[in-house]
């Protein structure tokens, strides 16, 4: 007889407070169920059942029902020794459920099991502080407070809080972007046009690279059933041009006819975020954003004429976000792209 099947004959060490928010938090990411469910509970098996002792792959073969089950048993026997007697609310687990089938689709039959797990969220999300935690436990955070079990939870329940406080999740898009740059800067654009993403379910997602997004497309494509929409520079014209042949209705590509997202920022924009940002270092002139066709030469030029250190695209897009002040910071360039994500 198999162990596992035995409440009796199991030995664990209880998670520790710090160990159930980082598998609380990895539940509730944005990232795909198969991967993320399957990762936190065999992590969760792995290194706290101590008898019997089970190798990672032992544990791929394992009946999901019985890890889903030891699962449940030493979360719950965890949150119960650190918050002893405190209600437990099912709202949360309900508002995550309903998220992932809104938001994905062809969840194998493992992660279904996994799925269904009673684990003990509420007495978790509030033992910890709204301010400092990832967007995904704040969402779990307001659900815990303004739901119960009690009450039917749905979807428009949860996109109505999601607007309410600017909670990204249930998310209703993925765009996928080439760099650092176009995460920063979309939202922080969308933000001045009145467009918030947070509030609109809009998730970016940096690609890592113009040349990974039809890999990214073909992992995701049969997985997600929200829209999405490539964001391309020019010089990936080929890549855009063969996504948008084979992709599916629901999902589209956008291309920067322009170069690269640097080359449609405003020139007034970028003169005043450098020049703010780096006083008392000689003022950049317009005429230095036309030395070279690429906006990325010219600002590296800045940075080398003077004396700045390392031009880091991550660093300009931040020091850019914080200075978007008027309308006439927007280019018709990029609001035709907010347009066409919204």
């Amino acid at each position: 007889m198999n162990p596992l099947k035995t409440k009796s004959t199991i030995k664990y060490k209880l998670l520790s407070f710090q160990e159930l928010v980082i598998n609380l938090d990895r539940l509730s990411r944005f990232k795909l169920p198969d991967e993320t469910f399957s990762r936190v509970f065999h992590n969760i098996i792995y290194t706290k059942l101590i008898y019997p002792k089970y190798s990672k792959l032992d544990i791929d073969t394992i009946d999901p029902k019985i890890i889903k089950n030891i699962v449940e048993e030493i979360w719950n026997n965890s949150v119960e020794k650190l918050f002893p007697s405190q209600n437990i609310n099912k709202a949360p687990n309900i508002a995550l459920k309903n998220t992932i089938y809104k938001t994905f689709k062809n969840i194998n039959e493992r992660t279904k099991i996994y799925i269904k797990a009673k684990l003990n969220f509420s007495s978790i999300l509030e033992n910890i502080d709204y301010e400092t935690s990832p967007i995904n436990l704040k969402f779990l955070i307001k659900v815990n407070k303004e739901f119960s079990t009690k009450r039917k939870i749905n979807i428009d329940d949860l996109k109505f809080l999601r607007n309410k406080y600017s909670l990204l999740f249930p998310i209703n898009k993925l765009i996928i972007v080439e760099g650092i740059t176009e995460e920063i800067l979309l939202p922080a654009f969308a933000n001045k046009m009145k467009s918030n993403f947070n509030k609109n379910g809009i998730f970016i997602l940096g690609a890592g690279g113009k040349s990974k997004s039809p890999s990214l497309y073909i992992k995701i494509k049969n997985q997600i059933k929200i829209p999405i929409v490539f964001l391309f520079d020019y010089d990936a014209k080929e890549i855009c041009s063969y996504l948008t042949n084979n992709i599916e209705k629901k999902d589209k590509t956008i291309l920067i006819e322009k170069g690269e997202f640097e080359d449609i920022l405003s020139i007034n924009l970028l003169k005043r975020a450098l020049n703010d940002e780096y006083k008392p270092a000689t003022p950049i002139l317009k005429e230095e954003l036309h030395l070279y066709n690429k906006m990325c030469e010219n600002i590296e030029n800045f940075y080398k004429t003077r004396h700045l250190g390392e031009f880091k695209k991550a660093k300009l897009s931040k020091i850019i976000a914080k200075n978007i002040k008027y309308d006439t910071d927007l280019t018709d360039e990029i609001k035709k792209i907010i347009y066409n994500i919204i």
